[in-house]
């Protein structure tokens, strides 16, 4: 009685073990085919200053699904003599076209004009599928250099 029991033990964890890698592997499946496909942002390297530093417009290369809308923002900190100046600007719910697309985005300074040569700009994009609940998020930092426009 004592073998069957063992038989018994062992077939239960063999059949469990089996089971504890196959579920996982099914969802990972499903998510998979839940994705929205490509969603990516890239920070080109030079900005162009505006109005004497007030800001620079930094552009952006955003990717989305066709029936999606993206918000996208950028923050911009640079150093300036002994302060620290920043600014942050965004878009708002602008379409998906499915292929790379350049967005231009002003970022004001504060508390100092931006001057020209090297900065830091953090890229952020969020995007929505219009017809469910569907949404994803991407992110990106990277050194940029104001330049004169």
């Amino acid at each position: 009685m004592n073998i069957k029991k063992s038989k018994l033990g062992v077939a239960a964890l063999a059949v469990g073990g089996v089971l504890a890698f196959a579920v996982p592997a099914g969802a990972a499946v499903n998510l998979q085919s839940e994705s929205p496909g490509a969603l990516a942002i890239k920070i080109t390297k030079n900005a162009q200053i505006k109005a004497n530093g007030a800001a620079t417009i930094v552009t952006l290369t955003v990717t989305c699904p066709t029936n999606w809308v993206f918000t996208a923002d950028v923050s911009v900190t640079q150093t300036v003599g002994s302060i620290t100046t920043s600014g942050r600007g965004y878009t708002y719910e602008a379409p998906c076209t499915g292929a790379a697309q350049k967005v231009k985005i002003p970022v004001t300074a504060s508390p100092a004009p931006f001057q020209l040569g090297v900065a830091y700009a953090l890229g952020n994009l969020s995007a929505r599928n219009l017809y469910n609940s569907n949404y994803a998020y991407a992110n990106t930092g990277r050194e940029i250099v104001n330049v004169q426009s």
